[in-house]
This record gives structure tokens, C-alpha cells and sequence, in this order.
């Protein structure tokens, strides 16, 4: 074999078999998974704290209502945490999606494979860089999961300062409650004014931004559904619609499917 041919075998392109696509999809997804239940264990230390602190903040009358601040401080500690671990966990789920749409999915409807997406499954292999903001991730767990935990640790705390040890004479009194040692009542209540802003904010913006790639969607990539429909058809799926027949119109009756009777 002359140099020529040798040079030119070096420059050609390798045969990527199905066999090292299954790998490659397999191995994606084993991190994917990873970093899930990584997800599911920040989860459950907000859920086990928050049981723990309603447990131990109403267990008497002389419980104070600190017990209610300290649980709001570690759940939204976990809240940051959780964040954190959800862009990395995008970052592989992102891999598998790309992987599913672009090379599996034609695979299976016996098309081209997509080269615009294994074309960015390439460029996110060979330099790994995070899609995910943190605000977005914040926003998408507040959404998921701590949202509720927050909104039942505030109104747990609301009605420990109201109610014990005497509901209070006026607005003033219950403001004075709320003190924290050197700490007076009009700081802690408007630290917790803003914290409730804050993720009532990010709580109903992740109704309308763009969901990740790697989220289940029951409509088609880039529609939200509306926030008003989301709560009464929360698990709403549409129909999909199947493509015709080359050469048959629009009105014309479906052929009988083979056991039909």
C-alpha cells in the first residue's frame, strides 16, 4: 500500500455502529440517572425537616417560633443545593434527549438521522458546559417540589406567632412577636415578605418560560400551557395526530384495520 492510500484511509471518516451508539446511549443515561436520585435525596431532606419542625414547633406552647425560621433557612439551603445538582443533571439529560431525538427516533420511524442534533451532541461532548442558569433551575424546583414545602412552612409559622401562647391585641403586637432575639419583628417580617415574593415570582414565571430539554412536555417543544388551565387539567395530554397517507385527502374514510369487525 503506497503512502498516498495510507494517508487517505487516515482521513476518511469511521463507521459509527449501532452497537457503540447503544453504549454511548447507555452510559449517558447511567449519569443521567445518577444525578436524578441525587435530586430525589435533596428532596427528601426538605420533606423529613419540614415533618420534624411542624412535629417539634407545636409540640407545646412554650415552643418557639424560631424552630419555623430555622426550617424555612435549611429547606430554601436545600432548595440552593437541589438547584445546583438539577443543572448538572440537565447537562446529562440533555445528552440523552439528544440522542433520542436525533439517532433513536429516526432509527425507529426508519429515517435519515438528524444531523443538527448529533452535530450538538458533539460540540457538548467534546466541550461540557452547562445550558442551565440558576435562576431558571430555582425556578423549575420551586415548581417540581419546594414550593409547597415553603408555602406549608410559612403558613405553619404565621399561625404559631397568632395563636401562641394568645391570638394578639393588634397588627403591632403580632409585628413585636416575630422578634429573634436582637433581631426586632419589622426585619424578620420583611425578610420573610421577600422570600415569599421571591419564590411566588420564580413560582408562577416557570409556568411560562421555555421548560428545559430534558423535561417531559405534554405538548410539543416551546408551548407552555396556560397557568390558569394548568391547574384545573393539570395532567392534560393532547392527542397526537397521525400523518396520512401519501395520495389519501383529508375526508376521505379510513381503511378497516385488519381485525376490526
Amino acid at each position: 500500500m503506497s503512502t498516498k492510500e495510507h494517508r487517505k484511509n487516515d482521513l476518511e471518516q469511521p463507521e459509527i455502529s449501532q452497537q457503540a451508539m447503544a453504549q454511548l446511549f447507555r452510559g449517558e443515561l447511567s449519569r443521567s440517572d445518577t444525578w436524578r436520585t441525587r435530586l430525589d435525596t435533596t428532596t427528601n431532606w426538605a420533606l423529613t425537616t419540614t415533618a420534624a419542625v411542624i412535629s417539634f414547633g407545636f409540640a407545646s406552647p412554650e415552643s418557639s417560633h424560631v424552630t419555623f425560621l430555622v426550617g424555612i433557612w435549611m429547606v430554601v439551603s436545600f432548595l440552593l443545593i437541589e438547584a445546583r445538582r438539577y443543572r448538572y443533571y440537565d447537562l446529562w439529560n440533555r445528552r440523552v434527549r439528544l440522542l433520542e431525538d436525533g439517532w433513536w427516533a429516526p432509527m425507529l420511524r426508519h429515517e435519515p438521522v438528524d444531523p443538527d442534533a448529533l452535530r450538538e451532541l458533539a460540540v457538548e461532548m467534546s466541550r461540557p458546559q452547562i445550558q442551565l442558569s440558576l435562576v431558571s433551575a430555582i425556578a423549575t424546583r420551586l415548581n417540581r417540589a419546594y414550593g409547597p414545602i415553603l408555602i406549608v412552612l410559612l403558613v405553619t409559622w404565621f399561625f404559631k406567632v397568632y395563636s401562641h401562647p394568645r391570638p394578639p391585641r393588634d397588627f403591632g403586637d403580632f409585628v413585636e412577636r416575630a422578634h429573634v432575639a436582637w433581631i426586632p419583628g419589622p426585619v424578620v417580617m420583611a425578610s420573610l415578605l421577600f422570600l415569599t415574593v421571591a419564590a411566588a415570582y420564580l413560582f408562577t414565571a416557570s409556568f411560562f418560560i421555555r421548560a428545559p430539554l430534558g423535561e417531559l412536555r405534554t405538548r410539543p417543544r416551546g408551548r407552555r400551557a396556560a397557568l390558569w388551565e394548568s391547574f384545573y387539567r393539570p395532567y392534560a395530554i393532547q392527542r397526537r395526530k397521525r400523518p396520512r397517507p401519501p395520495g389519501v385527502r383529508a375526508g376521505a374514510p379510513r381503511p378497516p384495520a385488519p381485525f376490526d369487525h
